[in-house]
């Protein structure tokens, strides 16, 4: 896990599509009935792009298999996916889908205190939660944050002095830098939390958010 804060490009908070289909048909397709989920980016094959989706909580993993390449993804990031199963019916831990977008959110592992709290506290600039969640060793939002055009940090940070508790306390970082906000922007983020999870100390992990939604700083808990 890396103790090096990390600046975040608002065209990540946004929700960048890159289009992957073509041709009439898939154009169709696009505005019709889709899933979208947070999956992770595997690699291509011969046959196309592969993405690990996880679901809810402990869920085993699906590979999705696509008939598309993308050349703009790392391996191990992970994306915002529009989609739908080529074959509805069918079962098991590698299905076929139809790839209509890829989009780049925040993609990072859980940071580290290395000064004080209250030293970051100050940072945690207001969002609007949309919603949050839990898939395998990964921590899941949507919510709206204010855009500015400009970097920002935009990370989970855990408090150090709870590494070892039963309840680990996680607080999301959002700071503008003071730069000037201009209107509210949808935002996607990912964020790996298997190294605290997955401790045997682990019971809870609690996340702080300054959420404008519901009336500022709030907890939200994830129980084992």
């Amino acid at each position: 896990m890396h103790k090096v804060l990390f600046v975040v490009r608002c065209s990540l908070l946004a929700i960048c599509i890159l289009l992957v289909c073509c041709g009439d048909e898939d154009i169709a397709r696009r505005y019709t009935d889709y899933r979208t989920d947070i999956v992770t980016y595997l690699g291509d094959d011969a046959n196309g792009a592969r993405f690990e989706l996880l679901r809810r909580d402990d869920s085993t993993s699906v590979v999705l298999q696509s008939d598309v390449k993308l050349d703009k993804v790392k391996v191990g990031q992970r994306v915002l996916l529009r989609y739908d199963w080529a074959d509805r019916n069918g079962q098991g831990d590698l299905r076929r889908i139809l790839a209509y977008g890829v989009g780049t959110i925040v993609s990072d592992s859980l940071r580290y205190t290395v000064r004080p709290l209250d030293h970051y506290l100050g940072q945690m600039e207001p969002v609007k939660l949309l919603s949050l969640w839990r898939t395998g060793d990964y921590v899941n939002l949507r919510c709206q944050a204010e855009y500015t055009g400009k970097s920002r940090y935009f990370y989970l940070l855990l408090d150090s002095a709870t590494w070892r508790a039963d309840t680990v306390h996680c607080y999301l970082v959002n700071n503008t830098h003071g730069d000037t906000t201009y209107h509210w922007r949808e935002a996607y983020a990912s964020f790996y939390v298997g190294g605290v999870w997955n401790r045997a100390t682990c019971r809870t992990m609690r996340i702080h958010i300054n959420d404008e939604a519901h009336g500022g700083m709030t907890n939200y808990d994830f129980n084992k």
